[in-house]
Order: structure tokens, then C-alpha cells, then sequence
């Protein structure tokens, strides 16, 4: 599959209902605004892997495979997976591409209970993973364990105009 790429970040333009009315003729102007406005609704909302994360990484703002868009945080809404309820193991670099070796840390016979508190926070990027367990005594153990799967869904902002 062919990857989509632009040398300059393309931005709306508004265009007036008459510019492009019928019976009228199209002028340059309107079909290069017509095209930049085509350009800006391709990349307008975008799907961006950023990686593996486990607690207390920060998830960077994401920057856009096609026109280097840098994405403020307003824009960006992270979506992510369970990849393990482990720890990462030894090697692991937060955001890395490759799925991370597991550690072996838990206790065997362990029995896992995700109690709700695995977040990203949007304003921030920051990864919280509460994973608890029930050791072989009953009794409840909570940590920081777990890795996810990580994707930005990023939407630029715009800003439109009435004529």
C-alpha cells in the first residue's frame, strides 16, 4: 500500500456558494481552493500508531505520517488495547514499536482482576495502569503491571467561517 504524503500541511479554505454556482464559470482560484480543501478533508482525521506503553509513560503528541502536522493535545484522543496484564520485561523502551517482552513477576496461580483504573489522559498523555491480583492466600494484590497497545485518533482543528 502506497503511502499518502504532501510537502506543505494543507489548511481549509472557505469558498463562496457563488464561486461555484451553476452556470458559472470555475475559475483557477476556486479549483486550487477546491483542491487544498479535498487535501485538508484526506488528512483531517488520521489513525496513528504510537506503540507499547505501561505505567507512567507519556504518550508524545503525534506528528503526521503524510505532511508532518504536528497535533496539538486539543486534537488527540488516545484509544488503546490490552496487549499483557505483566509488566514489560528487561529491554523495554516506552513507545516502542515491536511487542515488549513480558516479566514473570506476578505469582503463579495468580488470578487477575482489572478494576477499571487503566487510563490515558487525553490533556496529558500519561499512562496509568492499575492491575490487581489474588495470590494463592485470597489475599488482594495491587500494582502497576500491564502494557498496552497504543493509537492517537487525532482530528485537526478548523475553523469555518460563514460568507
Amino acid at each position: 500500500m502506497s503511502q499518502l504524503t504532501w510537502s506543505s500541511i494543507p489548511g481549509p479554505f472557505d469558498l463562496a456558494n457563488s464561486a461555484i454556482a451553476a452556470d458559472q464559470p470555475l475559475t483557477d482560484d476556486s479549483i486550487q481552493k477546491i483542491s487544498a480543501n479535498a487535501k485538508f478533508g484526506a488528512v483531517r482525521c488520521e489513525i496513528i500508531y504510537m506503540g507499547f506503553w505501561a505505567n507512567g509513560g507519556t504518550i508524545p503528541t503525534p506528528v503526521s505520517p503524510v505532511d508532518g502536522y504536528n497535533y496539538s493535545r486539543s486534537e488527540v484522543m488516545y484509544i488503546w488495547s490490552i496487549y499483557s496484564n505483566r509488566s514489560p520485561g528487561s529491554g523495554f523502551v516506552q513507545g516502542q514499536a515491536t511487542p515488549p517482552a513480558q516479566s514473570n513477576s506476578q505469582p503463579q496461580n495468580g488470578l487477575y482482576n482489572f478494576p477499571g483504573e487503566w487510563d490515558i489522559n487525553d490533556s496529558t498523555g500519561e499512562v496509568s495502569l492499575r492491575t490487581s491480583y489474588y495470590s494463592g492466600g485470597g489475599s488482594e494484590v495491587v500494582t502497576n503491571d500491564g502494557i498496552i497497545k497504543v493509537w492517537a485518533i487525532c482530528q485537526r482543528n478548523s475553523v469555518n467561517t460563514a460568507n
